[in-house]
This record gives C-alpha cells, sequence and structure tokens, in this order.
C-alpha cells in the first residue's frame, strides 16, 4: 500500500495536514521512469556558431500612403470653389437689393446691375461707413486736448486710407498675410511647438491630410514669412485683376453673371493651388524620394544582416557568447536607425506653391509687365521671363536633390495656375451658375419686389442659336 510509504513520525505530528499531493522523493527500491520522447538538448558550440536572425528592414518601414491625400485635395478644391461661388452670389443679391433701395437712384431697374455698377456701390457703402465710424471716434474724442484729437484722427485715416483705396483682391490678401502673420505668432510658443510641428507642418509620412491646407498658411521662419507677404500682395492684386478680364470673357459667351467682388474667387484659387501644390510634393516624396532614400537604407541593412560571427576556435564560452550577441544587436541597431532616418521625412509649409500659381496667372495675363526679383539680379525683367527662369531653377533644384526649398510644391503651384489662367474662368462661372438657385432661395429676398424676368439672370439656352 502507498501509505506504507510514509515515515510514522508523520502521524505523531497533530498539525500536520493528513493531506498531500502524491509526489516524494524517488527511491532506489522504486523503478525509475524517463521521458523518451524529449528533445534532444542543443550542443552549447551549435548555438554559439549559429546566427541570430536579424529583422528585416521593410518591418521597420512602410509604404506612404497617398489615396487619402488624393481624395482630401480634391474635396477642399470642390469645396473651397463651392464655397466661394456661394459667397459671391451672396454679395451679389446683397448689393443689388442695396443698389435698388439706394435713394441716390442712377440705376436702371429694368435689368440686372453690372459688374461695374455692384463694385462702385460696395466701394461707396464702405467709405461712408469708414467715414461714420471716424464722426463717432471725434465725439468721443471730445474731453481729449486739441493736440492728442489730431494725432489720433490722423492716424485713423492714414491706416483706413489705403485699405479703402485699394481693390478687393488686395484686401484679401492682405487678410491672407495677415492670418499667416498670427500662425507665425504661434509658432513663436515654445510650449506650441510640437502641436504646431504636428498640425501646421506637412510630413508625407505622418499620414495626415489636413496639414495640407493647414500648412500653406504656416511659416516658421520670419524672412519665408515677409517673402511670402510681398510676393502674395503683389501678385495676388494683378491676378485678381486678371481674373476678372477672363471672367467677363466667359460672360460675353454664356451669358452676364455680375459679381459685386472677385475676392472669393481669388480666395478659392489660392486654397486649390496650395492644395494642388501639397499634394504634387506629398505624391513626389511618396512615389519618388522615399523609395529612393529606402533603397540606399536597404543596401546598408543588408550587409548588416549577412555578417556572421567568424569561426573562434580558441576562445571562451563567454567570448563566443558576447561576440554572437553583439553582431545580432548590431544588425538590428542599424535596422532601427536606418528605418528611424526614413521615417523621419521632411515637412514642408508655406505658401509658396500658392504663390506660383498666382505669380504664373500674373505673368500669363500681363506679358508686357516688369519685377524686380528679391534675390539677383535685382535690375527689373520681363515677367515671363523671370517666372520661366524660376521654374528653371526648381526644376534644377529637383534634379540636383537641393532640400533647402520644395521645389516639387513650387512647380505643382506653376501648373495650376498655367491651367487656371486656360480654363479656371469656365470652371467658376460653372460653379456660380449651378449655385445661383441656392444663394436666391437663401439670400434673394432683397430682390422679390422685381418681376419674375427681373430676378435672376437668365441662363442661355443651348437649343437656341444667336446668329
Amino acid at each position: 500500500m502507498l501509505w506504507t510509504l510514509r515515515s510514522p513520525r508523520a502521524w505523531s505530528l497533530p498539525c500536520r495536514s493528513t493531506q498531500r499531493s502524491f509526489s516524494f522523493t524517488p527511491s532506489r527500491r522504486l523503478p525509475r521512469f524517463f521521458n523518451t520522447n524529449a528533445s534532444k538538448q542543443p550542443l552549447f558550440a551549435e548555438e554559439i556558431t549559429k546566427a541570430q536572425p536579424v529583422p528585416s528592414f521593410s518591418d521597420f518601414v512602410r509604404r506612404v500612403p497617398v489615396r487619402n491625400q488624393i481624395l482630401f485635395a480634391f474635396a477642399g478644391t470642390v469645396g473651397a470653389l463651392t464655397i466661394g461661388a456661394h459667397l459671391t452670389n451672396y454679395d451679389l443679391f446683397k448689393w443689388w437689393a442695396y443698389l435698388r433701395a439706394s435713394p441716390q437712384g442712377g440705376y436702371d431697374t429694368s435689368r440686372p446691375p453690372t459688374s461695374e455698377e455692384l463694385t462702385r456701390v460696395r466701394y461707396y457703402a464702405f467709405g461712408r461707413e469708414l467715414q461714420s465710424t471716424l464722426a463717432t471716434l471725434k465725439s468721443a474724442l471730445d474731453p481729449l486736448p486739441e493736440t492728442m484729437k489730431a494725432m489720433i484722427t490722423w492716424s485713423y485715416v492714414q491706416v483706413f486710407q489705403p485699405i479703402l483705396n485699394a481693390t478687393e483682391g488686395k484686401r484679401m490678401c492682405w487678410a491672407i498675410g495677415a492670418v499667416n502673420c498670427v500662425v507665425w505668432v504661434a509658432w513663436r510658443v515654445p510650449r506650441w511647438g510640437p502641436v504646431m510641428m504636428r498640425s501646421f507642418a506637412h510630413n508625407p509620412l505622418s499620414g495626415r491630410s489636413y496639414t495640407l491646407f493647414t500648412s500653406m498658411f504656416s511659416h516658421e521662419n520670419f524672412f519665408h514669412l515677409l517673402f511670402n507677404c510681398m510676393a502674395l500682395a503683389s501678385f495676388g492684386a494683378a491676378a485678381s485683376q486678371q481674373l476678372i478680364v477672363q471672367f467677363k470673357k466667359v460672360e460675353k459667351e454664356r451669358g452676364a453673371l455680375s459679381e459685386a467682388s472677385p475676392k472669393w474667387h481669388l480666395l478659392a484659387l489660392f486654397i486649390s493651388a496650395g492644395l494642388f501644390s501639397g499634394l504634387v510634393s506629398h505624391v513626389a516624396h511618396a512615389r519618388w524620394q522615399y523609395p529612393r532614400l529606402i533603397a540606399r537604407l536597404q543596401a546598408a541593412a543588408k550587409s548588416a544582416a549577412s555578417a556572421s560571427p567568424k569561426p573562434l576556435a580558441a576562445t571562451s564560452a563567454s567570448a563566443m557568447t558576447s561576440a554572437a550577441e553583439s553582431v545580432s544587436e548590431t544588425a538590428t541597431g542599424l535596422l532601427m536607425r536606418s528605418a528611424k532616418k526614413a521615417r523621419e521625412g521632411r515637412p514642408s509649409l508655406g505658401s509658396s506653391g500658392a504663390i506660383y500659381a498666382l505669380f504664373a496667372i500674373t505673368a500669363l495675363g500681363f506679358p508686357d509687365a516688369e519685377i524686380t526679383l528679391i534675390i539677383p539680379p535685382w535690375f527689373p525683367i520681363n515677367i515671363q521671363t523671370g517666372f520661366f527662369a524660376i521654374l528653371a531653377l526648381d526644376t534644377v533644384g529637383i534634379l540636383r536633390g537641393w532640400r533647402f526649398f520644395d521645389h516639387y510644391a513650387h512647380i505643382g503651384g506653376a501648373l495650376f495656375g498655367m491651367f487656371w489662367y486656360k480654363y479656371g474662368a469656365d470652371i467658376w462661372y460653372a460653379f456660380r451658375l449651378w449655385d445661383l438657385p441656392t444663394a436666391f432661395f437663401l439670400h434673394g429676398h432683397g430682390t422679390k419686389l422685381m418681376s419674375k424676368d427681373e430676378q435672376l439672370p437668365r441662363r442661355p439656352d443651348p437649343s437656341q442659336k444667336t446668329s
């Protein structure tokens, strides 16, 4: 019986439990059983000479996505054009009603107002608003000395008179520049640095798409901000005038569709060009620069992975073990460092791509104009000569691998500007015409006193041919 194997003294202990697991020290009188299916223990020499598995380089890096960025750029462009067309139609009905109710008269109510009439009444309304504000300011300054009142009044006039005299396109450029300055101030806050780098700089390897939009208003360097704002104020104002000229040509062909201001057209163009130039830079980095970087790093990774310890005959066991581990750690460490370098990428930011589009429209629309560049040569040159010279410089930068500027974004913006100069007016007209019923339903209440023939600009009937 099994209970006879227990020591007799165990029953004499009152605190000892009577329950005990079926295990005991083997005795010589009992047979021993061994597991014959146990695997054979590896030899020490075999383990030392066996190379440790090195992870593949593809385990550390990934393919850069482009689908979401393409969809975001397309949706952002359509959204910008739709909102811009709606705001332009809103201004049309707003100032149409204002012009109709104006006590000064001088407007033929039997026809829709022209763009020049809407622009004129908008200008006079803005001037009267500034004069009213100045009168309110003077009445509030009555308790002050005359010298101080004159100084404040003079400062007000010096600030707002240029704003009144500026075109709507230049005012929009100033507004965009103000937004750029606010974002630049946010870059100066040290605590916001990580947030600004993550949300206002587009890194192609991050997988984020919204930074294609936010990065076009972001400038980290002061001189970058200064040069872009100067170029925006210059080329943006000229491009807005060219947008008016191109749109009038389309109106003559497809029917009158007046607009009180080209500022929303300019803003939609700026956003669309910025998204397209950022997308070009993203795709170029994902499908051209990044694979080339991976190929260079993969060569070093393969050489590290193929390294193996040499035969060590007269070496101690501890030295052989450390040698094998060091080879594996070196290869893995090199892979991780290479993959980290590949994943870091190079974030891009700035309005340069959108400004290149405005530059292209200005150069194509005013071929006889002259400009003075902020880089040598500083003497005046023809605008088209300067434009194509800068494009050639960006092309050389791509071929030579220069990384100081985002040359892909520059060329993408220039191509978008050329495209918009050719087809932009027709696209803008189509968006405005598509949104016209909606805008009239929402904002056309001021024109309901007119007859049905006067309420909306008639769409051209394609079935009727004009002689």
